[in-house]
């Protein structure tokens, strides 16, 4: 039989086959990284160019119902007939047109607040009323 101690290999070598296998390791993650860095790169430019896209096609679909919308108001008579009186002044016969050329512009008349609590005067409104009676009557003021 062989000697056990005779077998084994020193504390140190043992160190190395370590260290060995922990850099082959480490070699190899490293190149999984640097393999997989581009092709993950490039499906998060596709995902960001693809979220781009839906949102474009989501405002084409909204400005096609918009169009929609307009082609289904100008199918309608009473719509068209209303825009040609607007736009082109047409009346029916007998109707009055009535057009204003350069309309004078209002300027809105500024309010006043009222205040929030009354004033109470001192003087009887019934006395100045009599004293300024007298006073036109006499022809002099007192």
């Amino acid at each position: 039989m062989t000697d056990p101690r005779a077998t084994r290999q020193p504390l140190w070598g043992r160190s190395l086959e370590n260290s060995f296998f922990w850099i082959i390791v480490a070699v190899i993650a490293i190149l999984a990284v640097v393999s997989l860095f581009e092709p993950v790169q490039i499906w998060f430019e596709q995902r960001a160019r693809l979220a781009a896209l839906q949102e474009q096609v989501e405002e084409n679909t909204a400005a096609v119902a918009e169009i929609q919308s307009d082609i289904d108001r100008w199918s309608d008579p009473a719509f068209i007939e209303a825009q040609a009186r607007q736009r082109l002044l047409y009346v029916y016969p007998g109707d009055i047109s009535y057009l204003v050329i350069n309309d004078v512009q209002i300027e809105a008349v500024p309010t006043t607040v009222a205040p929030k609590t009354v004033e109470n005067t001192d003087i009887n409104w019934v006395d100045a009323l009599m004293a300024s009676y007298a006073a036109a009557a006499v022809g002099g003021t007192e």
